[in-house]
């Protein structure tokens, strides 16, 4: 059975690997942007590296769950020094790449380490490579213990790729407003709100794909009975992820721009970021409720 430090470095994981890759592609796509002015540059450059250092936190949280699941610190660095061909061997390695890349790229925004324009943006694709991969794994180590019907789903990587994807929109939306001078990036914003609209509704299709694939496989019956049902995990199933997390942020996001609204909806990136954890414990307490 999974521990409840899994499941947070599961989370975690995704969090950080989701922010830095909506932070790199913006950058890379701002720094593209011949229009943009000095102040806007300069409201980017500071705001950009509150979002790497948010996400080398999270991603040093994820790899610091990791470890108090392991139980010891010579079991964590014998995944490095010895590692394996297994799926928690490369995800070891790519969360330790995501760390050293994130690390780079805040220090040169927050400290004003050197680094050229060229160099940055080769570390800016990498991070965001890295990050890509990072957030597929985090549903690549569920979905290939066949030992659990419920997890052994072909849709399961996508799902929780896009609730990474989402919840590191949602973390860049609710830290955009603390950056300096951050109304001078209001278009960029509004376009990152549509991302998350669009992330929002292919997570959604993922998760009928991901029920569907689970109904017509007969040994992952009892675990999505367990998930879904009332007596098992369905109320914080359909209450905290599917109506908290996809379906009301959903309805924020496609009203705010009736709204005439600006500032992002911190009640909706909330509830993302709540239900992106409440979809991981469901999905292991489920589970795990097969092994027994």
């Amino acid at each position: 059975m999974l521990g409840t430090f899994v499941v947070l470095y599961l989370f975690l994981g995704g969090c950080g690997a989701g922010t830095l890759l909506v932070t790199t592609a913006w950058s890379l796509l701002f720094h593209c942007t011949k229009s943009r002015t000095f102040r806007q540059s300069r409201a980017f450059w500071g705001l950009a590296g509150k979002l790497y250092l948010a996400s080398f936190g999270l991603l040093a949280l994820s790899a610091f769950c990791l470890l108090a699941d392991l139980g010891s610190p010579h079991r964590f660095f014998l995944l490095f020094l010895r590692p394996t061909v297994s799926l928690l061997s490369v995800g070891s390695f790519v969360l330790l790449a995501s760390l050293l890349v994130s690390a780079c790229v805040a220090a040169a925004h927050v400290l004003g380490w050197p680094l050229p324009s060229m160099a940055r943006k080769g570390l800016e694709v990498l991070g965001a490579l890295l990050a890509a991969v990072l957030m597929v794994y985090t549903g690549l180590y569920l979905a290939w213990m066949e030992a659990v019907p419920l997890w052994n789903n072909a849709a399961l990587p996508a799902l929780l790729a896009l609730s990474s994807l989402s919840s590191g929109s949602a973390i860049v939306l609710l830290l955009a407003p603390f950056g300096r001078d951050w109304a001078l990036l209001a278009g960029w914003v509004d376009g990152l709100h549509r991302v998350h609209l669009i992330t929002l509704g292919l997570e959604f299709v993922a998760l009928a794909a991901f029920i569907v694939l689970a109904a017509a496989n007969l040994f992952a019956g009892p675990g999505l009975a367990q998930l879904i049902s009332p007596e098992g995990q369905g109320s914080w199933f359909f209450g905290g992820f599917v109506l908290g997390g996809i379906v009301v942020p959903f309805g924020i996001e496609a009203l705010r721009p009736f709204a005439g609204r600006v500032a992002p909806v911190a009640a909706a990136e909330a509830l993302c970021l709540f239900g992106g954890l409440i979809l991981r414990f469901c999905l292991v307490l489920a589970g795990s409720h097969w092994l027994g």
